[in-house]
């Protein structure tokens, strides 16, 4: 089984909302590390171009940099978390990949030490 792994960033605001009332306001430089396998690699010997799914990645959350999350369609009605921005990015490139490549997760750092992973199968 071969992997790899490509990472992007983007800067954002959100504001997560409680029982108790909203946190305040902040932004985040969010970094966001995406794993795919598979079984077998191309004629190139590649198992996906790095630069395909790097743009990918790129073109969904381009529309997140310097917006607010929760102004954004995507995530109406839910809250922005680490957790939620981490499996909407990951069903948003599952959509793009060929069947013969495997979404392995989407880690979504969203400050020092403080990250969520998000995978359909509870491997990591």
């Amino acid at each position: 089984m071969f992997a790899i792994t490509v990472h992007t960033s983007f800067s954002a605001g959100h504001q997560l909302k409680f029982p108790a009332g909203p946190e305040p306001y902040h932004i985040h430089d969010w970094q966001v590390d995406t794993v795919l396998a598979g079984e077998n690699l191309d004629r190139n010997g590649l198992l996906f171009d790095f630069n395909e799914i790097k743009k990918i990645l790129d073109d969904i959350v381009a529309s997140f940099n310097d917006r607010t999350l929760e102004d954004l369609d995507c995530f109406k009605n839910i809250n922005t978390s680490a957790e939620n921005v981490a499996k909407y990015i990951f069903t948003s490139i599952k959509n793009e990949l060929p069947a013969n490549i495997t979404l392995v997760s989407v880690e979504v750092t969203e400050a020092p030490g403080c990250k969520a992973k998000y995978s359909e199968k509870l491997s990591f």
